[in-house]
């Protein structure tokens, strides 16, 4: 089946052309990866999604506080209403523990499981109304086991002194003074953002951020992962305390801020709304204004344009640049020219020169014949391709795998994937060189049908999932569906899903079947010998 003279004969004829398509878009490869992989073009990404995750945390953090002190208040009004009935501290603990603690926890959404314990973002709620009412737990402390709170008596104050601050006293003294919710409110809002911001320094509080609420979603619908969060904030090595790099203070210190300054808005504004006289009640108009005040950058803009601009933040220019421009595109324009080049030459072009009946009239046989040229038009592909892996992997390792996003699984797949899709493409075009005798039929229709496909991958590229919404033109996907490019799934490899593997075999038996039908015809046609 496989002739070595014929095989060689075929490697001269070619071997230059092959060796300089090569060189050129190997040269070519290594330029885009480490040019587009230097930073610089990251930097509007990176700013983007610096400008979401400082919008988002701190809106999540004014949020937080505004409920935190909002909860405070409630607590505070409570109790105080305990001490008036009682006019005893103790008694008025004790009732307040165990009646008005689990009904603000049930009010807040937080029910006890089959075992009687509370989830841990009721335990983080009842820690706020205990360190915002901050009592003398000593007095109480025998009690406490049996209303289900399990707590150092001492925690609170170790608490405020481990972050610097004066431990409070909560004043009932004076509970029907004409000012009393004034001295509420202001007490809440001091006490509610200490323990906001001493609580909101650790990796799990810096999670569940991330991650947010089912309703509202968090940092991770941004693409934001913790690594990223902590690039924000930064942890330092002797300490262990967050340092904000939007303004340079501790992370407890900027958390306190925001805290204190969300309050201070709402209350301001809550006394002017009240003072219109219009009728509404408190809780509303409350509840509007937080609603006001805890809008994010995005939430402010029409839906078309956040999303946009979401996506933006989101997008890994990198890999959009390697996998999707390059491998899908560009990497495969000077394969293409020889590969048409090359197909057209092993059996057209013989044919038309008249050099096939040279070649026939010796004992090869011209199921050797298609074979061997078969196999040196799949087998220096593959060469080239090979060559183009060792680059890219060396590439890679120039810039350091931490450096971009793109992974050497991934960059293997996409070398993979684009030689399955020249092969594919390959079958066409040896099977029309197989069909006719003359080259300009050949190059026409096997050559014409590749290069259409190649056009098409371009225009629909801007139609496709891989470009931002902003400048993508739905009406052009249309062109994926007339490509056969399209089955090299680019944007399935760098998410890390399975599809491409089905539509990469679509591909592999497009170029087996081309090739099996090529030489088939070969064998049993007419030629002009």
């Amino acid at each position: 089946m496989f002739n070595k003279a014929l095989f060689k004969q075929s490697c001269k004829a070619n071997g230059i052309m092959w060796a300089i398509i090569t060189f050129a878009t190997c040269f070519m490869l290594a330029c885009v990866m480490i040019i587009s992989g230097n930073g610089n073009l990251t930097k509007l990404t990176g700013s983007m999604s610096s400008s979401i995750i400082e919008s988002t945390v701190e809106t999540t953090m004014e949020d937080r506080g505004l409920n935190y002190y909002l909860i405070s208040v409630d607590a505070l009004q409570r109790y105080d209403a305990r001490y008036n009935s009682t006019q005893n501290n103790l008694m008025a603990l004790m009732q307040f523990f165990q009646n008005d603690i689990p009904a603000i926890l049930e009010e807040n959404g937080f029910e006890q499981d089959e075992n009687g314990e509370y989830p841990q973002g009721a335990l983080e709620l009842q820690g706020l109304i205990l360190t915002v009412l901050n009592p003398d737990l000593t007095s109480v402390a025998p009690f406490l086991p049996s209303l289900g709170i399990d707590i150092d008596p001492n925690m609170f104050k170790e608490f405020y002194e481990s972050h610097g601050e004066e431990a409070p006293t909560y004043d009932v003294s004076q509970v029907d003074s004409e000012n009393r919710l004034d001295y509420i409110k202001d007490y809440a809002q001091k006490n509610a953002s200490i323990y906001l911001a001493g609580n909101m320094s650790s990796d799990e509080v810096a999670q569940s951020i991330i991650d947010g609420t089912e309703e509202s979603g968090g940092l991770k619908n941004y693409g934001i992962t913790l690594d990223d969060y902590k690039t924000q904030f930064v942890y330092d090595d002797g300490s262990g305390q967050m340092v904000s790099k939007f303004t340079g203070d501790t992370g407890y210190a900027y958390i306190k801020d925001l805290s204190n300054t969300a309050i201070v808005t709402l209350r301001a504004r809550v006394d002017y709304e009240l003072s219109k006289n219009d009728g509404r009640p408190e809780t509303e108009i409350t509840q509007e204004i937080i609603g006001d005040l805890t809008q994010t950058f995005l939430d402010t803009l029409p839906d078309e344009i956040s999303q946009s601009l979401r996506e933006i933040g989101e997008l890994d220019i990198y890999s959009m640049i390697v996998g999707t421009i390059f491998y899908n595109i560009a990497g495969l324009l000077l394969p293409m020219i020889y590969m048409i080049m090359c197909a057209n030459n092993l059996i057209a072009g013989q044919v038309d020169r008249g050099s096939m009946a040279y070649v026939l009239s010796t004992s090869v046989k011209r199921k050797q014949v298609v074979f061997t040229q078969a196999m040196f038009l799949i087998g220096s592909l593959f060469a080239m391709f090979a060559c183009m892996t060792v680059v890219s992997v060396v590439c890679l390792a120039i810039l350091g795998p931490a450096t971009v996003t793109l992974g050497y699984g991934e960059l293997l797949l996409l070398n993979l994937g684009a030689f399955v899709a020249m092969f594919a493409m390959s079958g066409i075009s040896f099977l029309a060189s197989c069909w006719f005798n003359r080259t300009k039929y050949s190059l026409g229709l096997g050559g014409g049908i590749n290069i259409f496909f190649l056009v098409a991958t371009i225009l629909g590229l801007f139609g496709s999932s891989a470009m931002p919404t902003v400048v993508r033109l739905d009406s052009l996907n249309f062109f994926n569906y007339v490509s056969i490019i399209s089955l090299f799934d680019v944007v399935s490899i760098l998410d890390g899903t399975l599809t491409f593997i089905w539509k990469l075999a679509i591909l592999l038996g497009i170029g087996i079947v081309c090739y099996i039908i090529g030489a088939f015809k070969f064998q049993k046609k007419d030629l002009p010998l």
